[in-house]
Order: C-alpha cells, then sequence, then structure tokens
C-alpha cells in the first residue's frame, strides 16, 4: 500500500515550500523538497537598467535579508568599474551588514528555532507560546531585532530596502549623536544577547534537543574568510571551500566563480539548484552558520570566540549535523553585536569622506557577501551605456536546497513507519519541518533567469543553467 503525505505549506519559513512523501509498505519511496514561490525574475528585471539602479531593485527581492542583496549587487558594480570605495564607506556598510545579521538572527532563533527545540506540545509551537513561558526570552529577542533595525537605519536611511550604498561609497554620513546613542544601548543589547545565548545553549547543553534523531549529512562547505588563518569576514572575504573531512578544496576570487559553481534546474522546484563544479552535480555546497563555523579559524570578537569554544564543545569541527545550524548561528549573533559595537566605537566612523567620483563604462564584475542564511553572489555584465546586459544572482537558500532535500529524505527513511502511522504521523511530520527550518530558507530569495521565445504567438519559457 503507497500513503502519500504533503506537509503544505511549510511553516515558521520565508517564502514558500512544501514537502511530498511517498510511503510504499512501510518504507520510504519517494521525497522531494518543493520551492513553491513562483518564478520572480528579479535577474530579468536588471537588464536593461541602469548599473547604479541594481542595487535599489536588486534588493526587493527580500524583506528580510534586503541588506545583504544591496551591498552585494553595490559590490558587484564597482567591480565591474574598477572603483574602491572610501574606507569609512566600508566601515559603515559593514555595520549596515551586521545590522542584518542582528536583525534576521534573532527573529529567526525566536520565531523559528527555539519553538522547536523546547518540546512544546504540538498545538502550542509559535512565538505566542515562548511569549507565554519564556517571557523574557521572547522580550529579548525583539530587542535585538529592534536595534538591528536602528543600526540599519542609520547606516541605510531606512529599515527595509535601504537606500545609501552607491556605486563609488555611501550617501548618509553617521553622525557622533547617533553614534553614541546606538553605543549605549549597542552595550545593553550584548549582554541581552548574552542571556539568550545562554538560554539556548542550556537546551543543546541539558538535551532539551535529541540530535540524534537528525541527519548528519557529509557534504562540502563554503564561506567567506580572510588570510591563511581562515578570519571571519562576512563582507569582504574570499570565497572558500572544504570537504567534508575539513580540507580545502578551492579557494579563488569572485570573478572567478563560474569556475567553481554551476547551476542545475529541478523539474519539482522553482529554485535553482548550485554545485561544486569539478565534483559534478553530486557535489554539494552547504553555506550559512554551520559552514562559517566550519571553516573560520579565528573570530576577533572576545566574547564571539567564548561561545564558539562552548559550540566546539558540543559539535566539533568538522560538523555535519543539521541541528548544529541554530546553535552556531547563536554565536554569529554575539559576533554581530561585538562587530557593531567595535565599528561605532572607530573614531574613523564619522569620517565624512564617504564616497568617490564614479563614471559608468562597460565591465563585468561578481561580488561575494554573506548574507544570514550563507553565502550570496551577484554577478553582472554591464555595456558602454552604463546598462545591465547580464545579471546572474545566486542566493543561499539554492545552494542548501538539494542538502535540505538530501537530509528530509534519510530522515524520512529512517521513520518512514512513524511517518506511515496516523497515530506518529503529525510528530514524524514537525520533524521533518524542523530540519528545513535548522537551514533558515529564504525561499523568495531563490530567483530565476529565463529566456522568453516568441514562436507563431506561443510563448516558451526556458530556464537558463
Amino acid at each position: 500500500m503507497t500513503k502519500k503525505i504533503e506537509i503544505d505549506p511549510l511553516t515558521h519559513i520565508n517564502g514558500m515550500g512544501k514537502i511530498k512523501v511517498e510511503i510504499k509498505d512501510n518504507h520510504l519511496h519517494d521525497l522531494k523538497f518543493q520551492v513553491t514561490t513562483a518564478p520572480r525574475f528579479f535577474e530579468y528585471l536588471l537588464k536593461g537598467k541602469r548599473a547604479e539602479e541594481a542595487p535599489r531593485i536588486a534588493q526587493r527581492i527580500c524583506g528580510v535579508c534586503s541588506v545583504s542583496h544591496h551591498l552585494a549587487s553595490v559590490k558587484a558594480i564597482e567591480d565591474a568599474w574598477d572603483v574602491t570605495p572610501p574606507e569609512t564607506a566600508v566601515k559603515l556598510r559593514r555595520l549596515m551588514n551586521a545590522g542584518g545579521i542582528l536583525t534576521s538572527h534573532s527573529i529567526h532563533g525566536a520565531f523559528h528555532a527555539i519553538p522547536d527545540i523546547i518540546g512544546l506540545p504540538s498545538m502550542d509551537r509559535s512565538f505566542t507560546a515562548i511569549m507565554n513561558r519564556y517571557p523574557d526570552v521572547g522580550k529579548t529577542a525583539l530587542k535585538i531585532h529592534a536595534y538591528g533595525n536602528k543600526v540599519i537605519q542609520a547606516t541605510g536611511g531606512r529599515i527595509i530596502h535601504v537606500v545609501t550604498s552607491i556605486p563609488g561609497g555611501q550617501t548618509l554620513q553617521l553622525k557622533e549623536q547617533r553614534r553614541n546613542e546606538l553605543v549605549e544601548a549597542g552595550r545593553e543589547v550584548l549582554e541581552e544577547i548574552r542571556v539568550y545565548a545562554d538560554f539556548v545553549y542550556d537546551l543543546y547543553e541539558n538535551d532539551a534537543l535529541d540530535v540524534s534523531q537528525f541527519p548528519a549529512t557529509e557534504t562540502n562547505y563554503m564561506a567567506l574568510v580572510n588570510g591563511k588563518q581562515n578570519e571571519r569576514d562576512i563582507y569582504n572575504g574570499e570565497p572558500c571551500i572544504i570537504g567534508f573531512t575539513g580540507k580545502e578544496l578551492a579557494r579563488f576570487h569572485p570573478s572567478e566563480y563560474s569556475k567553481y559553481i554551476r547551476e542545475a534546474v529541478w523539474e519539482h522546484s522553482s529554485a535553482k539548484v548550485p554545485y561544486y563544479k569539478p565534483e559534478g552535480v553530486g557535489g554539494l555546497l552547504r553555506v550559512g552558520p554551520l559552514a562559517r563555523l566550519n571553516i573560520v579559524n579565528q573570530i576577533h570578537f572576545p566574547l564571539a570566540r567564548e561561545y564558539t569554544e562552548r559550540y566546539l564543545k558540543l559539535f566539533s569541527r568538522t560538523c555535519h549535523q543539521v541541528q548544529a545550524f541554530n546553535l552556531a548561528r547563536i554565536s554569529e549573533l554575539i559576533a554581530a553585536q561585538e562587530e557593531v559595537l567595535s565599528l561605532l566605537e572607530d573614531p574613523s566612523i564619522l569620517r565624512e569622506d564617504i564616497r568617490v567620483p564614479v563614471k559608468s563604462k562597460s565591465g563585468e564584475g561578481a561580488a561575494f557577501i554573506e548574507a544570514p542564511g550563507g553565502v550570496l553572489i551577484h554577478h553582472y555584465v554591464i555595456d558602454d551605456n552604463g546598462l545591465v546586459r547580464y545579471s546572474n544572482i545566486i542566493a543561499p537558500t539554492t545552494f542548501n536546497h538539494p542538502l535540505i532535500q538530501q537530509d528530509l529524505y534519510a530522515n524520512a527513511e529512517h521513520y518512514a513507519s512513524e511517518l506511515a502511522d496516523p497515530a506518529t504521523r503529525a510528530d514524524a511530520c514537525w520533524r521533518l519541518e524542523k530540519i528545513v527550518r535548522a537551514y533558515d530558507p529564504c525561499t523568495s530569495c531563490g530567483v530565476h533567469m529565463v529566456d522568453l521565445v516568441d514562436d507563431g504567438g506561443m510563448v516558451e519559457v526556458k530556464e537558463v543553467q
């Protein structure tokens, strides 16, 4: 007997998705993780637009990680035009990027991850339940998120869909009074984050979440680092790829990414599927907090180092356990706040030299940045008139998409009998949802490039691989 099970919609994720499972005679017959967010064609929308408009257009891909798309886009244009922004502008962008990490990680933890970890009853797994049972934890998460928004607004001009990063630098100088206010509030927030982090770490250290129920798929990882010691640099690091044993496989300039990364298309999903080109379509690349902690060896922020060492007592490198994502995200939350304070306390952040003049020209540029969910790539070709003629955007969720499917398949295969039994199915399905949420996927960022071919009145849509 074949039983078909659908988890639709997947809850507590950014965007839309579902899981389709087929159980035959208590054994897994098939499983598909589907991104059901409709193609949004942002790459195509950029075609023909002035290059300097790209950072404002591309960030509309997402309302959660819009800062990441904004910054990756402007960096790619500067690469194409051989522009180096002033040091102060780079610091302001780093500050904005760290603010984006604060907002995303705090909300993911409180709204998506913690309800999965603390053993709430099936009908009460939500942020509302967190506020009822652990109000201080919920309020702290909201306070961190609100502070991250203030950092973004101070550097980006707005909270969502910022406007200040342009080719050549920034348009908004940080004023001393605003800086002082952010420093004072930021020191309090760092202490709040520490309490919040202890709460989550205690859950893991006291085995509130049985990680043995979840897969640990051996795979490659990619993250941005600086130098031979693999220093943490989420804004301007160099792409580094390691294998499942931790051995470095590749390190390259962003402009060379096509030598190492290719994209395929799945018939059953709207998202593209990137892979490590030297290994073919089976050479998957996991990105995000787990990848960053597997690759980064040096973190210059003391409190983040302390919690990373605490993390490594539970999950040693190279870690493949999918539930380690949630704990790695907490260490990154601390690092982001320490980076915010470090930048704010740097007197040069107040300098007025925040942009240099630029002139549009033809060129090709690519840029990487660490979005909250992992490595984000923007690549543009610009013509002599300064118009975008080609664009490619590879979002973190597309890298993780095939790995989410593999992890779901492994788990469903192990718990096939529980999925088949109506009495245990709800918990088995919830376990599958936990796997997806650990990655913090943003299916809305799974953008697409298409060719529209008009053949005698019939329009054919072709995915470009």
